[in-house]
């Protein structure tokens, strides 16, 4: 569930809300920028947090049901797809000037994210 509201935000942030702020004012656009992130900030961490939170969960499963073979490579592939992401996310998110250069560019690293999420989701599925 976690995935799907991170995935969902990012897809209403790429798709809808970044467009539609070309219309706004420079002024109107940060402002609504602000409001907007500072919301998203709050839900994106919270599905990071849930999201590791359930990740350690299946991983001990893994380690004790299942033998090592493709379903590990699997695992693997997207624990560090995942993190790669939390990354990207938390970069765009997180209002520290370290991050500035991200934020510049944020709709190519927005989708970049967007597609790792769905690749990540995608593994989950093939593992289930």
């Amino acid at each position: 569930m976690a995935a799907v509201v991170g995935l969902g935000g990012m897809g209403f942030l790429l798709l809808i809300l970044i467009p539609s702020l070309e219309v706004l004012s420079a002024e109107q656009r940060e402002a609504l920028s602000s409001a907007v992130a500072g919301r998203f900030r709050w839900a994106i961490c919270s599905a990071i947090a849930l999201l590791l939170l359930s990740g350690i969960y299946n991983t001990r499963y893994y380690f004790r049901e299942i033998p090592w073979g493709r379903a590990w490579e699997f695992l693997t592939v997207k624990i560090l797809l995942s993190f790669i992401l939390f990354a990207i996310v938390l970069g765009l998110s997180i209002p520290f000037r370290l991050f500035e250069p991200l934020r510049v560019r944020r709709r190519q690293w927005l989708l970049v994210a967007f597609i790792l999420g769905v690749v990540v989701v995608l593994i989950s599925a093939y593992l289930r």
